[in-house]
């Protein structure tokens, strides 16, 4: 009887130890859990406010203005004629046309364009933008007029080669088709009449 009752202890303390250690991982998993929810609250918090002082440092930033959109554009059409200019050197030079100095012209205007782009560049953020922007647009104009003006030369010495060529090929087709009307002609003549042929 003693056996027995010593048994049924030990069953009942194992119970109860097995049942404590479920109540604690329990425990522990139910505080774990609970500090996970709360930090991700509190980072949610705290990411709406960061993401509300973005917005207020985002609306702080000052908005370009005009004159940012302008020079944008100066240097974009500045650009685009200098390499108008040096692809119709380019051009002109694999077409064998006499381009002279043009070349060297041509690198000159790219040196004086990468300096207006600079001193644009520059002006823009300056104090005295007015004064600095009249220069710089006065300094563009020469530039765009100097690259017009390789760009025809360009353009002119191209045309002076193939003008006489062209011209040489139309003479010549004009002539072939001359020649080759008259000896149709002829041969027309020669060959005589032409007899008709009867019915059988």
């Amino acid at each position: 009887m003693l056996s027995s009752v010593a048994v049924r202890a030990g069953e009942l303390l194992a119970t109860m130890l097995a049942a404590g250690i479920v109540v604690l991982a329990a425990a522990v998993t139910g505080v774990w859990c609970l500090r996970r929810r709360v930090r991700r609250r509190l980072g949610t918090i705290n990411h709406a406010g960061a993401a509300h002082a973005g917005w207020r440092w985002l609306l702080s930033q000052p908005v370009p203005d005009r004159r940012w959109l302008v020079v944008t554009r100066q240097r974009r059409t500045l650009w685009r004629a200098v390499s108008a200019a040096e692809h119709a050197i380019a051009t002109a030079q694999q077409t064998g046309a006499p381009t002279g100095d043009l070349d060297t012209l041509c690198r000159r205007l790219r040196r004086a364009a990468q300096d207006a782009d600079r001193s644009l560049s520059v002006a823009h953020g300056a104090a005295s933008y007015g004064r600095e922007a009249g220069q710089s647009q006065s300094d563009i104009d020469d530039l765009l007029t100097a690259a017009g003006l390789i760009q025809d030369a360009a353009a002119s010495a191209v045309a002076s080669l193939s003008q006489p060529a062209a011209r040489l090929v139309a003479d010549d087709a004009r002539r072939e088709a001359e020649a080759l009307a008259a000896g149709l002609t002829s041969a027309a003549q020669a060959a005589g009449p032409i007899p008709a042929r009867t019915a059988r």
